[in-house]
């Protein structure tokens, strides 16, 4: 688990990168990242069916992210997670997370 102050947790940082971030998407996730400090979230949409299946796939997708073992300290990273996630194994899970943290990079 990330620590506290690594954390996206406010409504306001989260409406503030949804608004000013830069978006990268790639198989039903959008990352927004923002100049800030090295804070995560993860976020998803209304579409699923219940909070079982929305809590998992948010679960899923962390794990993704801390089994990488990335940082970029200089950004805020938000990762909007959509239903289609549900249907992904937990290798291209990890391969979504590992192509939008290389785009990122890129940029």
């Amino acid at each position: 688990m990330l620590p506290r102050e690594k954390r996206l947790s406010k409504s306001k940082d989260i409406k503030n990168i949804l608004k000013n971030g830069k978006r990268v998407s790639m198989n039903g996730m959008s990352l927004y990242v923002l100049e800030g400090r090295g804070r995560i979230g993860f976020i998803t949409t209304r579409g699923f069916k219940n909070a079982v299946c929305r809590n998992r796939a948010r679960r899923r997708v962390r794990g993704a992210f801390e089994s990488e073992k990335i940082s970029l300290d200089n950004y805020d990273l938000l990762f909007v997670i959509r239903p289609e996630v549900s249907n992904l194994d937990f290798s291209e899970i990890q391969e979504t997370v590992r192509g939008l943290i290389s785009d990122v990079k890129n940029r």
